[in-house]
């Protein structure tokens, strides 16, 4: 029996070393999350968004960019940019891609999505500064009187914290818009975005100024109606992120508390970071706060 037994475990043993490994392929490919991330990837790359949104970004930030075909561009510093010297950016210039195929074939094409160090500086530049964080628009509408005030204000609220907490898992930067009449309205609900952006009209700087002196104080007044209104819907928003940290990481120390229950390998001090991990967390979201990042004012007119 016990040879038998030998003979066939041999048998087997030989069949599955020639054979294939199904373990192996299951864990290897990825399966069903692999190929939607597959997917994932190449909706990414078909997306002309990115296009329309470096090129803008890059008009911005005072880069020059030469068409050189062949889905390339080169990029060089120029004499009016927002900063002497962009990250990323050499003297000499740097060639760029959106096309991931040419990526691969071009070994001097640099590949850019969203996460590429040139967009992700980019947006820190801008979001930084004082650039694009005020303007004053003119809005062609004869269902409201002439002169008829309103202001939009974009608020951000936000927690300060070291990148290892990963806070932004539950309070990433969150922009909470508001659109204040006179008298302290908010219309942000009823007016949409894009449909309201698309209406307005720019001026030039020198009506602009004029208007901004004619309404000042009334821009001052709405302003404090708005620090009034935007405490209510930023505390909304931290008390979410706390009441989902909270029970999120506490669930996490409770599962490893059980697993140590069972499992002697578990060591005090993997409890004592997750708890620790935790305070912290809460800590930093309790310190939460909100600025305002951009104001638009609006004047209605019938020309």
């Amino acid at each position: 029996m016990i040879k038998n037994c030998r003979e066939q475990h041999e048998a087997l043993k030989a069949q599955l070393e020639q054979g294939r490994d199904r373990l192996l392929e299951i864990h290897s490919n990825g399966g069903e999350k692999a190929q939607e991330l597959a997917e994932s990837i190449e909706e990414q790359d078909d997306d002309t968004n990115l296009i329309a949104f470096a090129m803008n970004l890059f008009d911005i930030i005072g880069i020059n960019q030469d068409d050189r075909g062949d889905n390339m561009i080169v990029l060089t510093p120029s004499d009016h940019m927002l900063v002497p010297d962009f990250p990323g950016l050499s003297e000499d210039g740097i060639t760029i891609t959106f096309d991931r195929e040419v990526a691969l074939a071009r070994e001097d094409a640099q590949f850019i999505t969203w996460e590429h160090p040139l967009i992700r500086n980019g947006l820190d530049l801008i979001l930084s500064g004082d650039t694009g964080s005020s303007t004053i628009s003119l809005l062609k509408n004869k269902a409201l009187p002439v002169g008829t005030l309103l202001v939009e204000l974009i608020y951000v609220v936000e927690a300060q914290a070291p990148k290892q907490l990963q806070l932004n898992r539950f309070l990433p930067p969150t922009p909470v818009r508001m659109l204040l009449d006179k008298n302290g309205n908010n219309l942000a609900a009823q007016v949409e975005f894009e449909t309201f952006n698309r209406q307005l009209n720019a001026v030039n700087r020198h009506t602009g100024s004029k208007l901004v002196n004619a309404v000042q104080q009334d821009v001052h007044a709405i302003l404090q109606l708005g620090e009034a209104q935007i405490e209510k819907s930023a505390r909304a928003l931290i008390d979410a992120a706390r009441n989902e940290a909270d029970e999120k990481l506490s669930a996490e120390l409770s599962r490893l508390e059980a697993l140590r229950a069972v499992n002697p390998n578990i060591r005090d001090d993997e409890l004592t970071a997750i708890e620790s991990n935790r305070q912290q967390v809460m800590e930093s979201l309790d310190q939460a706060g909100w600025r305002l990042d951009a104001l638009r004012l609006i004047v209605v007119t019938h020309q």
